[in-house]
């Protein structure tokens, strides 16, 4: 088990992306804390862990510092320590430019960018008592490449990938590694309503070489490298996910 006597932090975790990641972390021997606002969700898929690992759901909202803060604490006290932290909460926006509004902006970046600055500045407090961890951040193919109706969304992709460059910089001489990666299409809630799309669908297949898209656990497993110490020598780095989509020409 590549990750046995560790604890992992995945915020978002209460579904998507962020549940299929706790179950991977889980599965290879990490105890895992889930900080999310959705509290069914959250219960939900404390109770999947706990047929696998010691998983635990604790609720928080995202876009209060303070909140992230106490969370944090919380999970230190329940289970003694932090090694590892996955910040995949996120909303997507799909607006054109002109009818994004002040609140749509304000919401979208405080999850996607503030909470993961937030959350990794107090886990890393954590992490140095440990003498080293590993953060994971969930970026996008968006932080690369973008359209017209996604905007808010694609600056707070690459935002992320700023974190994580500075951020590893910063605490590398604590051993703190902290990476990114950025996946491209794939089969979430997010994507669901785009599902139905027959034109959706013909786009996906024409921008991925293997005309599909991506599973959440092609994903999970790539963060389980980033996780693990198997990538000890990989430092601010985002990883793309996307079934080679931005080597189309």
């Amino acid at each position: 088990m590549q990750l046995d006597g560790t604890v992992s932090v995945v915020t978002g975790g209460a579904g998507g992306l962020g549940r299929q990641i706790a179950l991977t972390l889980a599965k290879e021997g990490s105890k895992v804390a889930i900080l999310d606002i959705q509290q069914t969700g959250g219960e939900a898929v404390e109770k999947e862990l706990r047929g696998i690992s010691d998983g635990k759901f604790f609720n928080c909202d995202m876009t209060k510092v303070a909140n992230i803060k106490q969370a944090v604490q919380e999970v230190k006290q329940h289970f003694g320590k932090i090694d590892i932290l996955v910040n995949c909460a996120g909303l997507v926006n799909r607006k054109p430019i002109e009818e994004v509004t002040e609140a749509e902006w304000d919401l979208v970046t405080n999850v996607n960018l503030k909470a993961a600055f937030f959350t990794s500045q107090a886990v890393i407090e954590v992490m140095k008592e440990n003498k080293g961890g590993k953060i994971v951040n969930m970026s996008s193919i968006r932080a690369h490449a973008s359209d017209d109706h996604h905007t808010i969304y694609d600056v707070t992709k690459a935002g992320i990938e700023a974190i994580t460059r500075s951020f590893a910089m910063a605490y590398a001489k604590d051993n703190i590694n902290v990476n990114a990666v950025a996946p491209g299409w794939v089969l979430t809630g997010m994507a669901a309503e785009n599902l139905t799309r027959k034109e959706f669908l013909d786009d996906v297949k024409r921008k991925v070489p293997a005309g599909r898209l991506l599973e959440p656990r092609e994903i999970a497993d790539t963060v389980l490298f980033l996780a693990s110490n198997a990538s000890t020598g990989v430092n601010g780095h985002s990883i793309l996910i996307d079934g080679g989509s931005l080597a189309v020409w």
